[in-house]
């Protein structure tokens, strides 16, 4: 099973303005195959890189180049986007909810991530959030990069 990549992994691989840009091609180039990344996933993506030009993170065009280049990315088979069954991934959400965000306070989305990680059998999780990566590691995912 390829490694899950959560939204800050793939805006970081695809935005050249992100400070982990280098970290996340080092991870892919040594490791070379595809991450699986969720519908969910890829909406969190392009949403933050939307919203870079207006926090000056990066201009309009780097925005658009980025989000295509997830696009092409998912196209090419970069990214093998694969969806876990929310009737599976809802209990279990609710699980890590109950068990981590008292002593966190985790975002739905993160735990949405890693409980359809955990759902699709991933064994690594990719991710440049440190909370999330917290979660993920003690839910027995391996974390990279």
């Amino acid at each position: 099973m390829s490694p899950f990549a959560d939204a800050s992994f793939l805006v970081a691989a695809f935005a050249r303005c992100d400070e982990h840009n280098p970290r996340a091609w080092q991870w892919w180039n040594r490791h070379g195959k595809a991450v699986t990344a969720s519908r969910l996933v890829l909406f969190e993506a392009e949403n933050t890189l939307r919203g870079f030009p207006r926090s000056g993170k990066c201009s309009e065009d780097e925005a658009r180049n980025s989000i295509e280049g997830i696009h092409r990315a998912v196209l090419e088979g970069l990214i093998e986007r694969r969806d876990a069954a929310i009737h599976r991934m809802l209990p279990l959400a609710r699980r890590l909810s109950a068990h981590h965000t008292p002593r966190s306070a985790h975002g739905a989305m993160d735990i949405l991530h890693v409980a359809s990680a955990l759902e699709l059998a991933c064994a690594h999780f990719l991710t440049f959030d440190e909370r999330q990566a917290e979660m993920a590691a003690h839910e027995g995912l391996i974390v990279c990069p």
